[in-house]
Order: structure tokens, then sequence, then C-alpha cells
């Protein structure tokens, strides 16, 4: 049944002309019927789960199958909780499922998906097809609560930030803002040159010959994958736009900016990110539909 099936990213889709996906090679011993019912009944079984969560919901609801998932974050980063949530839709007609994914909390209650998953499962031969659409939505969570964290510190204060937070310029719209920095060496006005030291001296970052800044970061406590940035400081701002690429370290395949701003009086920081609006249907997205797949033939065979 199925067997070993490998993936190749960026493909030409054979549903949307011009368009990019991750395409299966055939799976043999298969319907197109039985395969998207082993996937569905692999997801309601709750397989999709890392096993790092502190907790793992399964639920019926409007329609879908919703996925919750809450991990608790170690004290030394502040404690408590975040949750990602994943709402499932299962189209027998059409042979697809749909993968509404949310990031945090505060993007569930809103109704903002991070990015849209979509399995197409193909008849004669048998094959999937999986891309991913990327909405351009503002995000304010952990890791970059913990980046900013890092950086008052660094800073001398003992100020903290809190995720998720009205913004300091449009209090319509979430980010990552700090308490008013107090005792610390760095003001409002010399915060883009601390930023560029601290970038090169403390985290290993390197200054390209148009003065903007790379970084390569390592993963952060496994919610993120190892990525490269490029910092642009702009002083007649007093903020600093990140762009973030992801695993692509030719920094050619733009995923998201995320700006850090430095506001007076009090003097605080607020920090934001916003996703690049596209498709998606690369190497990344291939590692996720393989292990999907893997696990629902693995699941599928075993129960005979």
């Amino acid at each position: 049944m199925g067997g070993s099936v490998s993936f190749t990213a960026n493909v030409d889709s054979p549903s949307k002309a011009g368009a990019k996906s991750v395409m299966s090679d055939t799976i043999d011993g298969l319907s197109a019927e039985q395969l998207l019912a082993g996937i569905e009944k692999y997801i309601r079984a709750g397989k999709t789960a890392s096993g790092y969560e502190a907790q793992v919901e399964v639920s019926d609801k409007d329609g879908g199958v919703l996925v919750s998932q809450r991990f608790d974050i170690p004290s030394i980063f502040g404690g408590g909780s975040s949750s990602v949530h994943t709402w499932y839709y299962f189209d027998a007609e059409t042979q697809m499922v749909e993968a509404q994914f949310y990031a945090n909390q505060a993007g569930f209650e809103r109704g903002e998906p991070s990015t849209t998953g979509w399995i197409k499962v193909h008849h004669s031969p048998v094959k999937v097809e999986f891309w991913v659409d990327v909405h351009e939505v503002r995000s304010s969570g952990l890791v970059m609560k913990l980046m900013m964290d890092k950086l008052i510190s660094e800073m001398g204060s003992r100020a903290s930030s809190l995720a998720h937070q009205p913004g300091i310029d449009d209090s319509n719209k979430l980010s990552v803002v700090s308490e008013p920095i107090e005792g610390a060496s760095v003001s409002p006005e010399s915060f883009l040159e601390f930023f560029r030291g601290f970038l090169i001296d403390t985290m290993g970052a390197t200054e390209l010959p148009d003065g903007s800044i790379m970084e390569e970061r390592s993963a952060v406590l496994g919610i993120s994958s190892r990525s490269y940035v490029r910092h642009v400081m702009k002083n007649d701002e007093g903020r600093v736009l990140c762009y973030e690429f992801g695993e692509d370290e030719s920094l050619e395949d733009l995923f998201s900016v995320t700006h850090c701003k430095a506001h007076s009086e009090p003097f605080r920081l607020e920090m934001w990110n916003v996703s690049k609006l596209g498709r998606r249907a690369g190497d990344g997205e291939a590692k996720v539909i393989d292990a999907l797949l893997q696990g629902v033939l693995k699941a599928m065979q075993a129960e005979g």
C-alpha cells in the first residue's frame, strides 16, 4: 500500500495554469477516495501533533475539524502558554483538504489565518498536490517577544514586553510592546546605533556593503527553524526593517518583514511582522506534506 512516496517542490501545477505546487510521485494500491478518507481519519485521530504539546484537542466545528495545540512556555522564557489552531475542511467531491492555520490565539480569535494549505488528491494515477497560500497578516507573537526581551536586557533595563498588544501608532492593530524602558544606557535617539552593534557584536551578524546587516538565526524553542534576515536601519523613522528570508541564504525569497520601532516619551519599543502575500510550494512546504502523508500511509498500512 503506497510504499515509499517522495515529493518534488516547485513543479507546474496540474490544477492551476501558471502556478507552482509540491507534487508526489504515483501512489500505488490506493484509490483517491481511500487516500482522502485516510487523511481525514489521521487528522481526526489527533496524529498531526508534534509530541511537544501540553494539550491537543480535536473537535468538529462549523463543518470542519479543528485541531488546537497548546504549548507550555518554559519559565526561563517568561512562562505561560501559546496556542496554535488548524481548521481542516474535507471535500469528497473535489478530493481536496483545506487547512486554515492560525499561528496564535489572537489571530484565531480575530478570524485571521496566517496561511491556508491545500491538499488535492488526483485520480489516474493517484498523486497528491500541495501548496500554501500565505495571507498578508500582521503578527505579534512569542518569538518577537523573546527577541524584544533579549534586546531590552542587553540595554541594561529590567523592562519586559507583552505580545498581542494594541499598537502604539495604531491601536486597531496588534504589536509586541515594551514597558517604559528606564535605567538603560540607550535612548530612543541612540537605539538604532545600539541595535546595529547588538546584531554584529552579540548576534554575530555581518554588515553588508550597502550598510544593511545579515543575520543567521538558529531555531527558537522549536517554533521557528534556522533562518536568514537582512536588517535595514531607517534613521529618519527611528525603526529597523528586518527582511525575513526563511532558510534562503541567498536572500532572494522574501517571506515577511518585521518592524522594530523606538518610541519616545516614554521610551518604548514596538515590534510587529507582516507576511508577504503569495503562494508557496518550496522545500519547506514539501517537508510539511511529506511528513503528513508518510504518517497517513503508515497508519493505513497498520490498519490493514
